[in-house]
């Protein structure tokens, strides 16, 4: 009896041993980037209707039923393969969340769950599956709405690359490029270097931008988590060669105001190399690991740096994001979540098109889209994978100058117009309007709406 005591004594105490030591071993690490996008007119209102898919996922990626997305090379959703009219309830693109793990030495954890909600928006298109909660497509997006994914039972693999997908798609190549364990859906067998997310919302940016006078002003929304001023702003602006110039603004306040960029300049080089080195260190002085910073910076090159526009950056701090994107994980984690917000504007460029669409005589519009006149241009369309522009080259004819304008607006350019036809006075004008997206545009415009009386930027300071 003595020596089964003793037995039993040693043996309680080397489960505390076990159970004290669980409780001592390091967390689960687990890092996020992903950028919160909204378009605003020079007077700081939001611009609706802005969920336009021009840098698409891979097919594998899964779907909310394909819902709100449309690509630029599509024409009228009724036309596309599964693509709605767009959503005019959408002001928030929550562009490619993705989510690294890295377990500490010796971690035994089991498969764990992982949850993110969109508090004001739905989480569309994802990867490995998930469980879809509170989002109705039958419904229009809007502040009420809350959206969730569920990830069961995930595991921790690094012996899984026979299970990863197989895509040349930059923007799923590019965030592969760090030191991250490979993530397994226990549920498909479905594997990756990261958790993948995305999603539309109706919210407001927490900055208001406004140009007026040769200046551009930004200001701080009421009541936003985590910022009681302003964060530090890149004002960043993609010239139609390519060419890249920005501003660094640490403001002190709740708003601040700077010189707009000059209408042309020359012989000015590229500030590419130095914006990307700023913003490198900024993402990783917020947390992100070195790799995690270039992999983002890579992933979003093309509508970053590349496509030509002017845009605000900011990064915005850890509560912002978990007010409006909870993410909870079952299993104990260090979590660190480094979103990047940022402002479209509207361009001088873009109004100066403007301006040559409504000058145009009327006869330098098609009467109808061109798929409507031509059978062969409907069955490319039926096909997919074709401008309105492209549509017409392939079938021999020459792209209409009013198209070209149409096209040269850019990847917000049908969210533009619809605003522009919300929120002009002119008669003659609204009728242009209305007539260039009932030819060109790639959804159908809902023109139903009342015109826009009241702006946006109330609760700004």
């Amino acid at each position: 009896m003595p020596g089964q005591h003793i037995r039993t004594i040693v043996a309680l105490l080397t489960a505390g041993l076990s159970v004290a030591a669980v409780h001592a071993a390091p967390p689960l690490v687990v890092h996020e980037w992903g950028t919160f996008t909204s378009f605003q007119d020079a007077n700081g209102r939001t611009i609706q209707g802005i969920n336009v898919d021009d840098e698409p996922v891979p097919p594998f990626v899964h779907r909310l039923r394909d819902f709100q997305t449309f690509r630029t090379t599509s024409l009228p959703a009724s036309w596309s393969q599964g693509a709605p009219r767009c959503s005019p309830g959408v002001t928030l693109r929550l562009e490619t969340p993705v989510l690294y793990f890295y377990p500490p030495a010796g971690w035994q954890a089991r498969p764990f769950d992982v949850k993110a909600t969109f508090v004001g928006g739905w989480l569309t298109e994802f990867y490995p599956t998930a469980a879809m909660e509170g989002m109705n497509v039958l419904k229009v997006v809007d502040g009420q709405a809350r959206g969730s994914l569920l990830w069961r039972q995930v595991r921790l693999d690094p012996s899984a690359a026979s299970l990863m997908p197989r895509t040349s798609s930059h923007v799923w190549q590019a965030p592969r490029k760090v030191g991250s364990t490979l993530v397994v859906s226990t549920v498909t067998q479905e594997a990756e270097k990261y958790l993948f997310y995305r999603g539309v919302g109706n919210l407001d940016a927490p900055l208001v931008v406004s140009e007026e006078g040769g200046k551009i002003s930004i200001s701080l929304r009421d009541g936003e988590p985590g910022l009681e001023r302003l964060p530090r702003l890149w004002v960043v602006e993609v010239m139609p060669d390519k060419r890249v110039r920005y501003l660094t603004l640490e403001p002190k306040g709740r708003s601040v105001s700077t010189p707009a960029f000059p209408w042309t300049v020359e012989n000015q080089k590229s500030g590419l190399d130095a914006l990307t080195a700023e913003l490198a260190a900024a993402l990783t002085g917020d947390g992100l690991f070195t790799d995690e910073a270039a992999a983002m910076l890579a992933t979003w090159r093309l509508s970053y740096f590349e496509s030509e526009g002017l845009r605000v950056f900011f990064l915005l701090p850890q509560v912002w994001t978990e007010a409006y994107l909870p993410l909870s994980i079952s299993t104990p984690a260090d979590i660190t979540r480094v979103m990047v917000g940022r402002v479209e504007l509207v361009t001088a460029h873009q109004r100066e098109v403007l301006d040559q669409l409504y000058a145009l005589p009327d006869d330098a519009l098609p009467t109808m889209p061109l798929y409507a006149q031509d059978p062969k241009a409907l069955q490319l369309l039926q096909e997919g994978g074709q401008s309105h522009s492209g549509l017409y080259r392939a079938v021999g004819r020459e792209v209409p100058e009013s198209l070209q304008l149409y096209e040269s607006l850019g990847r917000f350019r049908d969210a533009l117009l619809a605003h522009e036809w919300r929120t002009e006075a002119d008669a003659t004008r609204r009728a242009r309007l209305q007539r260039v997206m009932r030819i060109f545009s790639a959804c159908e415009t809902d023109l139903s709406e009342p015109q826009i009386t009241d702006a946006r930027v109330t609760s700004a300071q």
